[in-house]
């Protein structure tokens, strides 16, 4: 029992560490670009480019995928659904949201407002979790820092 309980601790902190590093991708591709996606005043790097964020690919096929699909009903599918939650994450943790170059930062600080108790606290918990994941306090400081971004900016995807 104790084994297990460790094994599914280790699962979850896991999970946490991911949603973190795909909160840095996110912020990584929204104010400087990578591959073959960014914002549209940075050069992208172009598709040999090895990026230092681990989920960075993973973010910028799910932002490309978002900005496509064509399934514009509620509950539409599970990778849009995915993304709209990143955003939401992402704007949950964000300390510049005025300045962010994250889609709908600010939409989603404004929505908070309007959540129920209850699932307000289901996001808090996550968060702390998500920060918590990343053992060293100055990513998370960095991380902070660096996603001081300008908003609604237009993007350019390069297609493949």
């Amino acid at each position: 029992q104790r084994r297990q309980e460790r094994a599914k601790r280790m699962e979850e902190k896991k999970v946490y560490l991911q949603l973190y590093e795909a909160m840095e991708a996110l912020v990584h591709i929204c104010r400087d670009g990578c591959r073959t996606i960014g914002p549209w005043d940075q050069k992208l790097k172009g598709s040999q480019v090895v990026c230092k964020f681990p989920a960075c690919k993973g973010i910028e096929l799910l932002v490309r995928h978002f900005s496509a699909c064509k399934k514009r009903v509620p509950r539409g599918c599970a990778n849009c659904k995915r993304m709209w939650q990143l955003l939401e994450l992402h704007s949950r943790m964000c300390s510049t949201p005025d300045t962010c170059r994250v889609p709908l930062c600010r939409h989603f600080k404004d929505k908070i407002w309007h959540r129920s108790k209850k699932e307000e606290i289901k996001w808090n918990i996550l968060v702390c979790k998500v920060l918590e994941s990343n053992a060293t306090s100055t990513s998370i400081l960095k991380m902070r820092k660096t996603s001081s971004l300008m908003p609604n900016e237009t993007w350019h995807i390069v297609q493949q």
